[in-house]
């Protein structure tokens, strides 16, 4: 599943932060009686700090000094999805995202300036309700949730756009039925 495939992109970018924050500390101790001896082992993990933006209201200009998102995870992993991107979904904006977000935006009929921001959020989540697959795979996970009994046919109709509102109801996401990049990261385990 799609979705899946996405969460284990941003479940990597955790592990790299990680090992890069110093990873884990493991202390061992022993205990020995006389016919038994017992390893306990204790594991702390550092915690993991993720920078993310406001997702519709917050436009993300590249640079090469911006962190990783879970935002432009989602869209990269949209955009590849849609046939923009064949990059590594790390969730930097760097040239390869920028350029495919920019021709995204010509295709779409927008301003083509490269910068994700509301008007290319509404345009790729309006591409992705018309990408069949993309919504077979959604209405697969809405069955797989209880949320939707209708048809697994691909089409975005009034069952499934029902089945998105209740979905991101349980995402405290405002339901609008529409798959904006609120809904797309909830959808993604974000």
């Amino acid at each position: 599943m799609r979705f899946g495939r996405l969460y284990l992109a941003v479940m990597a970018l955790g592990v790299v932060a990680a090992s890069c924050s110093g990873g884990s500390d493991a202390t061992e101790s022993s205990t020995t009686s006389p016919s038994t001896t017992v390893v306990a082992t204790t594991t702390t993990q550092a915690p993991i700090s993720t920078t993310t933006t406001a997702p519709i209201t917050t436009t993300t200009h590249v640079d090469s000094s911006i962190p990783a998102t879970a935002t432009i995870v989602v869209v990269q992993g949209d955009l590849t999805i849609l046939g923009y991107f064949d990059g590594a979904i790390d969730g930097i904006a760097g040239k390869e995202t920028q350029a495919a977000i920019t021709e995204f935006q010509a295709d779409a009929g927008i301003e083509a300036d490269g910068e994700y921001g509301p008007i290319t959020d509404a345009a790729m989540a309006e591409a992705l309700a018309a990408d069949e697959g993309y919504v077979t795979e959604l209405q697969e996970f809405l069955v797989d949730e209880k949320l939707y009994g209708g048809p697994v046919d691909g089409d975005y109709g009034k069952g499934t756009t029902r089945a998105v509102e209740k979905f991101q109801e349980s995402c405290d996401v405002e339901p609008t039925g529409t798959l904006n990049i609120a809904t797309r990261l909830c959808l993604a385990g974000l």
